[in-house]
């Protein structure tokens, strides 16, 4: 029998010794799961980019795809390899991402709220179910593949492949939490699907599988301040917020523990025209938020994800100054939630 090979892959070496040109070959020519792994000398390929400090393979690698959240033999993440200021940076998101909020449309953020009657009926004809409780990875029936199938035309497909495959074998829902957080356009997908319900579309099975998963929320369920931050064009799309009303959200909402970063990430849009919009949620009760800043592919953002569905009452909308609103989100308890 062929005996395991104990010696780095030849694209280690090649991250390691900065050959960038035999990098871009082997990134194009093999599949990802082959090269973004742990190797016999227990580091990866970003390990060794990072410690040696090889900024343009770093760049190359990251935007492939590879994961930033994999420990070495020194318990270190690459990240923590990288030391310098300036390399760290490349392991942050783009300023072009709206994950957070950020420069969304009015359009678009409207189509996430909708106010709630003081029946809460619009939420009773929307409420989603499962019958699994959100253990299919449990009962090994998550039908990951078939969900990337359909994903099929999105561009890193593999990369969220990766993830699921990763979950199935492990039965381990925190991976998908990864797959959501990942610099892919994957987010988009399961949020667009949120807002239509499409009981045939495969996505489901993912959405529910957060969603219903008593093991997620029981350790990583969050209760306190969190942070959201857009911009918005004119004045009057603040109407959407009217103080004393009820909204729930239809989709995910990404927010973060720490107010200074929902902050700094509109002010670096630099568009002084624009007002700024502080969202400040207070979450009260299990089951409505995650603190993932522990499984993401980005802990440094601190990410708080939101749970579609949730209600909230607009308590009170502030004018700090010309250009900048605080809007306070208080959680309530919905009797149709799970």
């Amino acid at each position: 029998m062929e005996q395991p090979s104990i010696t780095p892959s030849d694209f280690y070496f090649a991250c390691r010794n900065n050959k960038l040109e035999l990098v871009v070959q082997l990134l194009n020519d093999r599949p990802l799961e082959d090269i973004d792994r742990i190797e016999p000398n227990n580091s990866s390929a970003l390990h060794a980019a990072c410690y040696y400090k090889h900024a343009d393979i770093i760049r190359l690698l990251l935007d492939r795809g590879f994961t930033r959240r994999v420990l070495n033999i020194h318990n270190e993440l690459p990240i923590d390899e990288a030391g310098d200021e300036e390399l760290r940076q490349l392991f942050h998101r783009s300023d072009l991402s709206n994950r957070f909020g950020g420069d969304i449309s009015y359009e678009q953020e409207k189509l996430i709220w909708i106010v709630i009657d003081g029946t809460n009926q619009n939420l009773i004809t929307k409420r989603m179910k499962d019958m699994y409780k959100g253990n299919r990875l449990e009962y090994g029936i998550f039908r990951g593949e078939e969900i990337c199938q359909q994903l099929s035309n999105m561009p890193k497909c593999d990369v969220i492949r990766r993830y699921f495959r990763q979950a199935m074998e492990e039965k381990n829902s925190t991976r998908l939490i990864q797959a959501y957080t990942a610099e892919t356009n994957f987010y988009n997908y399961v949020n667009n699907y949120l807002l239509t319900r499409d009981e045939q579309n495969l996505l489901s099975q993912f959405i529910q599988t957060i969603y219903f998963n008593e093991k997620l929320h029981k350790n990583y369920s969050f209760k306190g301040l969190c942070y959201r931050s857009i911009r918005v064009d004119f004045e009057h799309e603040l109407s959407l917020y009217t103080k004393g009303s009820k909204i729930s959200n239809q989709t995910f909402i990404s927010a973060t523990r720490e107010r200074l970063l929902a902050d700094e990430y509109v002010s670096r849009r630099c568009n002084q025209r624009q007002y700024t919009i502080m969202m400040i949620f207070k979450i009260r009760h299990d089951r409505t938020a995650l603190d993932i800043e522990n499984i993401s592919e980005f802990p440094h953002e601190e990410e708080i994800l939101i749970m579609f569905d949730s209600l909230f009452e607009v308590k009170d909308v502030i004018q700090k100054d010309k250009f900048y609103y605080e809007i306070k989100l208080y959680e309530v308890k919905s009797e149709y939630r799970r």
